[in-house]
């Protein structure tokens, strides 16, 4: 099942933002290894079963460093660590301008993916069959990959942001 149709519009820019964050002037690890093509794989990391998640947002990011990615699973399939996940191809010195940034972007919603069906399924087993909803208490800046995590673990993101729906608590009253 793919989950891109859920991202906003301006999901692309956000992408290119977060590859300008992390692009310096000038990458001597990029000089040194030039452009000749190559071929990474991306492997599945860490001590348990995890859900994958974030595969648009990696899809982009090597797409604007104008490389391929062939992804060995499904979005919300799980995998074992060291499982291949994906394969990426493109010149040397692009690959790693997108290696840290796709790596930590998939690793965070991967994350979120994991312990959400984890909630869910925890949830299901002790015969719970209301709605499960995530926090609208996400990282500054990571508000889109923490949402989309959740949903891709199954369960609901809830809301966007403040105006997504009214909220008065006590804070609220004067």
């Amino acid at each position: 099942m793919s989950f891109a149709h859920l991202l906003p519009p301006s999901w692309k820019t956000q992408v290119t933002e977060w590859l300008q964050e992390d692009t310096p002037s000038f990458d001597y690890g990029g000089f040194v290894v030039g452009e000749v093509e190559r071929t990474a794989y991306l492997l599945g990391k860490g001590k348990q079963t995890a859900v994958l998640a974030g595969v648009p947002f990696v899809d982009e990011i090597f797409k604007q460093l104008d490389c391929r990615v062939e992804w060995h699973m499904k979005e919300g399939d799980t995998f074992d660590p060291v499982k291949r996940v994906a394969t990426v191809t493109g010149k040397a010195r692009f690959l790693l301008l997108g290696e840290r940034v796709a790596l930590n972007l998939l690793a965070r919603c991967s994350g979120i993916a994991t312990k959400s069906r984890r909630f869910r399924d925890i949830a299901r087993a002790n015969g719970y069959k209301g709605i499960i909803a995530g926090t609208r208490k996400t990282t500054p800046g990571f508000r889109l990959v923490e949402k989309y995590g959740m949903i891709v673990g199954g369960i609901d993101a809830h809301r966007h942001d403040l105006s997504s729906m009214i909220m008065l608590k006590d804070n609220h009253i004067w």
